[in-house]
Parts: C-alpha cells; sequence; structure tokens
C-alpha cells in the first residue's frame, strides 16, 4: 500500500517528460522549417547575385576585349614595342612631333622640287627659242623664206619667230646686244590680216587682240615699218628689212627688242 504515491508520482511525472518531450520536438521542427526557408532564400539570392556579376563580367570582358585589341594594334603598326597604357598621352604628343618634322621636311623637298621645275621650264623656254632660232637658219639656207612684193600681199596669216634681245649699257657701246629671255615671254607670233586697216595679233602665251594696222614707207628691197595699235593695249612698231628672200623684223619691248623673222603661213 505504501508503494501507490510513488506509482502515482512516476505516473506523472512520466507523463510531463512526454509532455515536454513532445513540446520541444513540436518547436525543433518549427526552427527547422524556418532555417530551412532561410537558407533557400539565402541560396535564390545568391544566384541571382551570380547571374548579375556573371552579366556584368561578360560586359567588361568584351570593353577589355576592344582595349586589348587597340593596344596590340598600337604596339604592332605605331610603336613597335610594349609600353604603358598609361604613357598613350605622351606617345601620342611624340607622334605628332614626328608628323610636323616629316612635313616640315617634305616642304623643304617641294621647294626643292619647285626651283628644279622652274629652272627646268626656264631651259625649255631657252631651248625652244633656240629650236626656233635652228629653224629659221634652216629655213634661210633651203629658200623657205617669203617676201611681200606688193602692200596687198600683206594678207592673210603671217608668223613671226623672234628673239628677245636686252639693250645694255655696253651693248649701245659696243653694238652688241645680249640674247636673253624675256621679262614676260609673251612675244608676237602672229598676224592675220582681216583688212586693209584691221589685223589680228595673236601672242605666244595665247592672248589674241584685234587692233588697227598702218604699213609706212613699203617697199619690196628696202627697210619699212608697220604701227599696230589699238589704245593703250597694243603700241607697236613693227620694222621690217627684207634680205637674202627673207623678211627680218624687229620690235621694241622693256628695255630690249624683239629680232626675227616673219614668213606668210
Amino acid at each position: 500500500m505504501r508503494k501507490k504515491p510513488f506509482t502515482l508520482l512516476s505516473a506523472f511525472l512520466f507523463s510531463a517528460i512526454i509532455m515536454l518531450s513532445s513540446i520541444m520536438q513540436a518547436q525543433s521542427k518549427k526552427e527547422l522549417g524556418q532555417s530551412l526557408a532561410a537558407t533557400t532564400a539565402a541560396k535564390d539570392s545568391i544566384q541571382k547575385l551570380y547571374h548579375s556579376l556573371s552579366a556584368k563580367y561578360d560586359s567588361v570582358s568584351r570593353v577589355c576585349l576592344g582595349y586589348d585589341i587597340m593596344y596590340k594594334t598600337i604596339k604592332q603598326k605605331v610603336v613597335h614595342h610594349d609600353y604603358k597604357p598609361a604613357d598613350i598621352g605622351d606617345i601620342i604628343d611624340t607622334l605628332h612631333m614626328n608628323r610636323d618634322w616629316a612635313f616640315k621636311k617634305n616642304n623643304a623637298r617641294i621647294a626643292v622640287l619647285r626651283d628644279s621645275v622652274k629652272r627646268l621650264n626656264h631651259r625649255s623656254d631657252s631651248l625652244r627659242t633656240e629650236l626656233g632660232h635652228l629653224s629659221f637658219v634652216v629655213n634661210k639656207y633651203i629658200g623657205q623664206g617669203t617676201i611681200p612684193f606688193d602692200r596687198k600681199d600683206l594678207s592673210g596669216t603671217w608668223e613671226l619667230n623672234t628673239r628677245w634681245y636686252k639693250i645694255t649699257e655696253d651693248s649701245i657701246q659696243s653694238g652688241i646686244s645680249a640674247m636673253a629671255v624675256s621679262p614676260d615671254s609673251n612675244a608676237v607670233t602672229k598676224l592675220i590680216f582681216l583688212d586693209a586697216e584691221t589685223v589680228r595679233v595673236i601672242y605666244s602665251k595665247g592672248d589674241s587682240l584685234k587692233c588697227f594696222y598702218q604699213v609706212n614707207s613699203f617697199a619690196k628691197d628696202k627697210p619699212w615699218t608697220m604701227d599696230l595699235t589699238r589704245g593703250s593695249k597694243v603700241n607697236i612698231r613693227l620694222n621690217a628689212n627684207p634680205f637674202e628672200g627673207e623678211l627680218y623684223v624687229s620690235y621694241r619691248k622693256d628695255k630690249g627688242y624683239f629680232y626675227g623673222f616673219m614668213r606668210k603661213k
């Protein structure tokens, strides 16, 4: 009979332990569920962050690829050695200096070439004039000259082949003129007689002027003159001298005169 209180107490304690165990087990499951939910949410956040960082990495990689290509191109075609990208400003300044120096050098070469071309043109003009005089000599000795026997023969087109001679103080004293190229080299090359009073004057530079003309003291075997006038544009006295089958002509120009021959074309 003394064992009953102990049995009841034992039963009560056992029941209490079971209840506490149930409560503790229920709380553990709840916490476990909450922990699992938190872990799942963290995992999702990490995955989103990973995708975001991957996209940024791809974008940065594409930009870096462009810079890498630019670096290699500059290295291969410009500087020809490894360089620091931070020094690109100094490299560009050096390239500008080299370019300016090259331009100055090329300009100097161009100036030399222009002088050479100028001298060649001058020599070409001299040779062209010499050729004209040689042609004059050849034509003279093979008898192709034309002398007008009457004033009416001054018709149609007449060609002039002349050269400019410079008059100096020495030449006045000695009677010898220096043969040279005229300052403007614009000599009369043709006379196209239009009628008894007008003639078209053609110059070596291509100019063409219609003017009046007057023949003075014409003679088939003696010197005579022809005045070509047109206001202030043309004022030429052409001296003609028939001699040995040629009609030699001359006229003043600047500090000298043109001298040669005139033939009918």
